[in-house]
């Protein structure tokens, strides 16, 4: 029981790390000594797994197995037993971190987008250190590699527009007293609520671009735009009703439907959970961060919070298509992983730091606004008060996941002499 519920702790904290782009949950398992095991334990779902389970005295191993861990046997059944009692402990508390994260993350991704995307920004380049590190060879051939997939991930990366499919609309802020002074309405500190049609969590929009507040000013018409893709931001006049904002709001007047948001077709979904979940299989790349660069972080957080919590169907329909790209992914990517990184250690670790390294276009939480509805990437502006609290926070996970990085290593050199640094899967001792 205590080794179950350590597993499971370690599954808390693997949940908990792939739901923040930027931060992998095989980073995690490195550092706490069980990522080769859990490779292994992936690696062997298969046919034959499925064949010993229909096995009664094989149920009977596990069964035992999870009363007395020690007790089962060296043999192939014995290892099967203990891989499905692993996975089992790692996906429990995988699955409760997941629950409980994905209440908590939407509502502050919806109120800070600027801050949230400084700290992504920062996890993920300070994780791009860590397939760098692991190479063994840096010759020119790594680096060409990189730098091609570096620059194919910067290319994607600014394919979809950061806003695409988003419901668009405007209203007026009717605002308390006279402005004192000049203010400016930005995306970063600007947001506004809606009730959600038929029940579930309040819809977040943020301004869609700057707007100048000037003295004396009593009221102001604002654009607005969902912060979540999906057809659900699309409301009939008179939804919003609440806003958060630098100035007194004494009431929100909503004159027209918020309309143009689109559903992510469940192809491209099914798709991007596959990726998703390959990513989390390597240290030093998140899974969210993967969905963040595709544009489908927040739908993804969204559609599995409202299915959750609230028990919305459509919302499930998403759920269940990253259930079936997760499950596809693992029994397939993997294997191939196992082998790649057995064969080509070096080549795969280059073009992963590449595809990290290009893919932070999608993360950069500075930018310009276009007349049109779009955003281009700008540098920060000191006199936009959310820059300093973004600033604040790329600090926070640069350091975050450099002091993470750090013992893992630590936690490496510490463990006895005879295991390996290097094993076939270049990314740590086995466990």
């Amino acid at each position: 029981m205590i080794r179950w519920l350590a597993n499971s702790a370690r599954g808390v904290c693997m949940g908990l790390a792939d739901l923040v782009p930027g931060v992998s949950g095989a980073t995690v398992a490195l550092v706490l000594g069980i990522y080769p095991r859990a490779i292994d334990a992936v690696s062997a779902i298969g046919p034959a797994m499925a064949k010993r389970l229909r096995d009664p005295r094989f149920r009977r191993q596990i069964v035992a197995g999870a009363r007395d861990p020690a007790g089962l046997a060296e043999d192939d059944g014995g290892r099967d037993a203990g891989r499905i009692l692993f996975l089992a402990s790692l996906a429990l508390g995988t699955g409760a971190a997941i629950v409980a994260g994905s209440g908590i993350l939407p509502p502050l991704l919806a109120e800070h987008p600027a801050q949230a995307k400084g700290l992504f920004f920062g996890l993920v380049l300070a994780s791009v250190a860590i397939p760098v590190r692991r190479m063994e060879r840096r010759g020119a051939a790594a680096l060409a590699l990189g730098t091609a997939a570096a620059l194919g991930a910067f290319w994607l990366t600014g394919l979809q527009a950061g806003t695409e499919g988003h419901a668009r609309g405007a209203v007026v802020l009717e605002l308390e007293r006279p402005a004192a002074s000049a203010v400016v309405l930005t995306p970063a500190n600007t947001t506004l609520w809606a009730p959600r049609p038929g029940g579930g969590p309040d819809l977040a929009y943020g301004a869609a671009r700057r707007h100048a507040v000037p003295p004396g000013a009593t009221a102001v018409t604002i654009d607005i735009v969902a912060r979540v893709a999906g057809v659900a931001g699309n409301l009939p006049a008179g939804s919003v009703r609440e806003t958060d904002a630098p100035v007194a709001v004494a009431s929100v007047r909503q004159e027209r439907p918020v309309a143009g948001g689109r559903d992510p077709a469940l192809a491209y979904v099914f798709v991007a959970g596959v990726l998703a979940i390959s990513a989390m299989s390597l240290p030093g790349l998140s899974g969210s961060f993967v969905l963040a660069a595709l544009g489908l972080y927040g739908y993804v957080i969204d559609a599995l919070r409202s299915a959750i919590y609230y028990g919305d169907a459509g919302a499930m329909a998403v759920v269940g298509v990253m259930i079936a790209a997760v499950t596809a992914g693992l029994l397939t990517f993997v294997r191939i992983l196992k082998r790649a990184l057995a064969n080509w250690p070096d080549v795969v670790l280059a073009v992963l730091a590449g595809l990290m390294l290009g893919s932070l276009r999608a993360l950069w939480p500075f930018h310009r606004h276009l007349p049109g509805g779009g955003e281009t990437a700008a540098l920060p502006v000191a006199a936009d008060p959310a820059t300093g609290p973004a600033i604040a926070m790329f600090a926070t996970g640069f350091v975050a996941v450099t002091a993470l990085e750090w013992a893992g290593r630590r936690a490496a050199r510490g463990r006895s002499a005879n295991e390996c640094p290097r094993q076939d899967s270049n990314l740590g001792p086995t466990a």
